[in-house]
């Protein structure tokens, strides 16, 4: 399962690259921007260090307004296109996308899993809806939410049980006394044959 998430240098790119941290080496980041405007690729580099994704920095090829909106458009289709990833998210806040990404959703609905506009990578990612939770009942309703009543329920039973067993002790290493260096040994006396055992 590839998924490749096509990041908006121009938009809130901080927020943008929140969850990449998440992210496995089967994960593809690709990072638009512009040289002369946003953050320098060097900072960009440190937002992006950590991650055991391929992360891809792709400078612009013209300057101007709309001018990463429309290559991010691009390399999205050519993507779909090649069926090249099962999931691709647009990461932004720029609800212009919004338009483009429902034409291939209607027109190429077959040719991948998922392609949507996301805020930031973690939105992206089943895991954040568990770690959002701050109490027993928050998790269930996650969990409901994101697997249904059926297997949200058992799911959250599960787990409940899990953390309610208690640990197994651990082993006590058996302690072996030896005799002290030096020191000497009772002689145990001879034991005459003739004895009964």
């Amino acid at each position: 399962m590839k998924t490749i998430f096509l990041v908006d240098g121009d938009n809130n790119i901080g927020t943008g690259l929140t969850g990449i941290d998440m992210l496995s080496e089967q994960d593809t980041v690709l990072i638009f921007y512009q040289k002369e405007k946003g953050l320098a690729l060097t900072k960009l580099q440190k937002l992006c260090a950590g991650t055991a994704a391929d992360v891809q920095y792709i400078e612009s090829v013209r300057g101007g307004k709309n001018s990463i909106d429309f290559q991010i458009i691009t390399e999205l289709g050519v993507l779909v296109g090649k069926r090249e990833a099962d999931y691709a998210y647009v990461i932004s806040q720029d609800k212009g996308y919004a338009a483009s990404i429902d034409a291939l959703q209607a027109r190429y609905a077959n040719a991948f899993q998922e392609v949507a506009l996301r805020p930031s990578i973690e939105s992206c990612l089943h895991l954040p809806f568990v770690l959002r939770a701050a109490d027993r009942q928050e998790l269930c309703n996650a969990l409901v939410k994101e697997y249904g009543a059926a297997q949200g329920c058992a799911l959250y039973n599960h787990l409940k049980r899990v953390f309610q067993a208690p640990e197994p002790e651990p082993e006590k290493p058996v302690k072996v006394t030896r005799p002290h260096r030096g020191s000497r040994r009772k002689k145990t006396p001879a034991q005459d044959p003739a004895d009964p055992v």
